[in-house]
């Protein structure tokens, strides 16, 4: 092979193409060997222009008691129906299914409240296909100082969807242990914005 420098200079286009190993696949699987391949400027454009982009978007406006009982129940965002080509959800169970692979950010936004001078605990999980749990359990603890009063609680995970169906739901529990807690709304006086929803979930896809 000729020294680089040897060849001649030229403006490239989308459709040119240039040497690359090829190490993992679509899955981030290792490729065997790692054997030489070539790579449209195009394809290239289009690995740097991924962002992502909202595919769903939902929120319960009403209160959500999980009631103090180890066994937790799995949240409603919704009460509508909502299908996208990604991602479909079920309001009747709170399930989402994906439908579109690729890799996934669901954000959950809660807003929880207790009796005052109580001191409450819920916790958080996802659960894949009705039975495994994915990702770590998330927990919030906090002293409730005054009946109206509302602790926000974010969670943020992601999801890399392999295959077509793969379903989430998202429960809460309210542990025996602690003081009787719950998921509120919240009014926003005179009118100034739309009232805060007790639970809401945003779901973005790398596109």
């Amino acid at each position: 092979m000729a020294i680089i420098s040897s060849y001649p200079v030229s403006i490239p286009q989308l459709a040119d193409k240039i040497l690359g190993t090829n190490a993992v696949d679509a899955y981030g699987t290792p490729i065997p060997n790692n054997p030489t391949v070539q790579y449209t400027l195009t394809s290239i454009k289009n690995i740097v222009d991924q962002h992502y982009s909202q595919k769903i978007s939902t929120f319960n406006p009403a209160a959500i008691i999980p009631g103090i009982s180890n066994t937790g129940i799995p949240l409603i965002f919704g009460a509508d129906n909502i299908t996208t080509a990604d991602v479909a959800y079920t309001a009747a169970t709170g399930t989402f299914t994906f439908n579109g692979l690729g890799s996934y950010i669901v954000q959950q936004v809660y807003y929880a409240q207790a009796t005052s001078g109580t001191v409450i605990v819920l916790n958080f999980k996802t659960m894949q296909d009705g039975t495994t749990q994915v990702g770590p359990t998330s927990t919030t603890t906090f002293l409730s100082n005054s009946s109206t009063a509302r602790h926000r609680i974010d969670i943020t995970s992601y999801i890399d969807v392999q295959s077509e169906g793969m379903y989430y739901n998202f429960w809460i529990q309210n542990p025996s242990t602690a003081a009787a807690g719950s998921l509120q709304p919240q009014t926003v006086q005179g009118g100034w914005g739309t009232n805060v929803p007790s639970a809401q979930i945003i779901i973005t896809k790398l596109v």
